[in-house]
C-alpha cells in the first residue's frame, strides 16, 4: 500500500513542481530545459534570443534579443542575462543583489526567479509590463511600456537605438554606438517608462522624476525611434514630442 502511495505522490508532484536552473548555470544553446509537467520549455535559441514555448510551440514569452544574444546565463548574483557580441548585457532580469538562488520553469508556464522566501521576477509579469517586442524588429513602443537598463529601441532601419544605460542616462545613439542625445540623467537614472499618461519619464532610485517629455494627458500613443535619427512621440499620426535630433 506504502508503495502504491509514494508512486502516486510521485505523479502528482509532476503537476505542481517546477525544472528550476540554480545559480551560476549557463543556459545552453537549443537545449530544451522542460517543466516538470513536460507542458513548457525555456530554450536558449540559436538567434541568440531566450525563449519560453508551450509544448504546441506557441511563444509565451522571449528576452527580445533576436540576432543580438549570443550567451545567457543565470549568474551567481542572482541576475538573468543575455550577453552580446561583445559581452554587452542586451537583456537582464535585474535582479542582482537580491538573494535570487533558483530560476524555475513552471508549470503554469511562467518562468520565475524566486530567493528562498518569495518570487523577484517573472515573465507573465515582464510580458505585461513591456508589451512590444523591441528587439524583434519594432520601432515603437505604445504606453505603459518601462526601459530596462541595457534593452535597445531600435530603428526600423537599425541606424539609431534608444537605451537607458547601465549608468541611469537615457541615450539615442547611432548603430555605431555614438550618442546623438540624451535625458541627462547619468548616475541618477534608475527606470525610464513611457506612461499610460503619454508622458515619458526618467526616475531615480527613490522613484522620484528627475526627466520627463511633460506630455501627460496630450493624447500621446506611441514613442518611435525613426530612421532619420529622431525621437519621437505621436498622438495617432501627429507629433506631440521629439528629440529634434532628424538626420
Amino acid at each position: 500500500m506504502k508503495k502504491y502511495l509514494l508512486v502516486l505522490l510521485m505523479s502528482f508532484s509532476g503537476l505542481f513542481f517546477a525544472q528550476n536552473i540554480y545559480n551560476g548555470q549557463n543556459i545552453e544553446v537549443n537545449k530544451k530545459y522542460w517543466s516538470a509537467n513536460n507542458q513548457f520549455y525555456l530554450i536558449f535559441q540559436n538567434d541568440g534570443n531566450l525563449v519560453m514555448y508551450a509544448r504546441t510551440e506557441n511563444q509565451l514569452w522571449n528576452s527580445r534579443t533576436s540576432g543580438r544574444g549570443v550567451k545567457a546565463s543565470f549568474q551567481d548574483d542572482g541576475n538573468l542575462v543575455v550577453y552580446g557580441q561583445r559581452n554587452n548585457v542586451v537583456f537582464s532580469t535585474n535582479t542582482s543583489g537580491r538573494r535570487a538562488d533558483k530560476l524555475a520553469i513552471q508549470d503554469d508556464g511562467n518562468l520565475v526567479i524566486y530567493t528562498r522566501t518569495n518570487s523577484i521576477w517573472s515573465s507573465n509579469a515582464d510580458n505585461a509590463n513591456n508589451g512590444n517586442d523591441s528587439g524583434s524588429g519594432n520601432s515603437s513602443v505604445n504606453l505603459g511600456y518601462t526601459f530596462r537598463r541595457g534593452i535597445k529601441l531600435y530603428s526600423s532601419n537599425r541606424a539609431y537605438y534608444l537605451s537607458l544605460q547601465d549608468d541611469g542616462n537615457l541615450v539615442l545613439a547611432k548603430n555605431n554606438g555614438d550618442p546623438i542625445w540624451s535625458s541627462f540623467t547619468d548616475n541618477r537614472g534608475s527606470k525610464a517608462q513611457f506612461q499610460k499618461d503619454g508622458n515619458f519619464v526618467v526616475y531615480d532610485s527613490y522613484n522620484r522624476a528627475i526627466w520627463a517629455t511633460n506630455t501627460a494627458n496630450r493624447g500621446a500613443t506611441k514613442l518611435t525611434v525613426q530612421n532619420d535619427g529622431n525621437l519621437v512621440i505621436y498622438q495617432n499620426n501627429s507629433p506631440v514630442w521629439s528629440s529634434e535630433t532628424q538626420r
